[in-house]
């Protein structure tokens, strides 16, 4: 794909942003070292690494087929599990947004049992409509651009996990597969939070997904920030041996909390959510289309969807925001990444229009 940025502006952007979506705000002292591995492995910006893999595959076709995978599911004691937590589906959701404004993209959301009503809700608040996959062609054939997404529930059964995910891989045909936020399972074959809980009631079974992904050449990305999701076994040993105490859960499986599903590239940010919206960012510069990345408006919009449509924020409150983080703090993230895709920044303002064309 053509671009307006030259290759060393590209590496030189999709490096700042790696760099802001890595400062650890919330100080809990696992994004730099994690980070750090991650980029040793890649040897470029994961941003970079992540966009330009999946750019390589989406100029191939237009209508093509990106699955985005997310859904924490926050099990909080009196609340039912299949309730996310708010870390996952904005950057989900603002991705979707921005691969279907931007390329014609078909995006399908995975998620967990019973959530599908959650995500399509919050879906409504960055204005894109839930259709079916074949409707979702329909608009892509038709339009310049597609305005809606699909979402799909995988079953927490692994038998029939596996029945979905071959009739995804046969209908869908993907490009890709982004997990956003989604958690693996530990070498006992459970899934855990942070706080080393066992947290595998109603939890999609998204490995059958990669896997056969994996065997069948779909580009697989993994977006965390704590080492328990889809694709953190990229640096699975390096994890367990630079925090040993993520080596141990405090459930009866006696194992670790680290997540051993790989994925071609892995994206570790402060925030998952962060990473997502980077990754947009990345795309949408290098693709000479900043006007589809993320805003700040949406950005509110997002959060304060999302807790409408019954995700719960890490404290237990159905709230605006993510990660210990205010909604404050999400938006200044997001102005700051707008500003960058505006490449370069520094030449727009000394021309007096770059408050005119940031996002606002």
């Amino acid at each position: 794909m053509s671009s307006l940025l030259t290759e060393e502006q590209r590496r030189d952007l999709a490096d700042h942003i790696d760099r802001l979506m890595t400062v650890d705000v919330p100080a809990r002292g696992f994004v730099s070292e994690a980070y750090a591995e991650a980029r040793r492995l890649a040897g470029q910006p994961l941003v970079q690494q992540a966009g330009d893999a999946l750019l390589a595959r989406l100029t191939k076709q237009r209508g093509s087929t990106v699955l985005i995978t997310t859904g924490a599911t926050a099990q909080r004691p009196g609340l039912a599990d299949h309730i996310g937590e708010m870390d996952g589906p904005p950057g989900a959701l603002a991705l979707a947004r921005m691969l279907g404004l931007a390329f014609g993209v078909l995006p399908i959301l995975v998620t967990d049992p019973r959530q599908g009503a959650m995500l399509s809700a919050a879906a409504a608040s960055l204005g894109l409509y839930t259709l079916s996959p074949a409707d979702l062609r329909l608009q892509a054939s038709r339009m310049p651009h597609v305005s809606a997404v699909s979402v799909v529930e995988m079953p927490d059964a692994d038998a029939a996990a596996s029945d979905e995910a071959a009739r995804l891989m046969s209908e869908c045909n993907p490009i890709a597969l982004i997990a956003i936020e989604k958690a693996g399972r530990n070498e006992n074959g459970v899934f855990h939070n942070s706080y080393k809980d066992d947290t595998s009631a109603g939890k999609a079974r998204l490995e059958p997904l990669f896997d056969l992904c994996a065997r069948s050449d779909v580009l697989t990305i993994g977006i965390g920030d704590g080492g328990n999701e889809l694709g953190m076994g990229n640096i699975r040993d390096f994890i367990l041996k630079r925090f040993e105490h993520m080596g141990r859960c405090n459930c009866p499986c006696g194992g670790s909390i680290v997540a051993t599903q790989h994925a071609d590239v892995l994206v570790v940010a402060t925030v998952s959510n962060w990473g997502a919206y980077a990754l947009a960012a990345y795309l949408a510069a290098v693709a000479g289309k900043p006007y589809t990345a993320h805003s700040p408006e949406r950005e509110r919009s997002l959060l304060r969807g999302c807790a409408a449509a019954g995700y719960v924020h890490v404290d237990g409150f159905r709230v605006s925001a993510a990660d210990g983080l205010p909604e404050d703090i999400h938006a200044a993230f997001v102005a700051i990444l707008g500003c960058m895709t505006f490449w370069p920044p520094l030449q727009f303002g000394r021309a007096g229009i770059l408050s005119d064309m940031l996002p606002k």
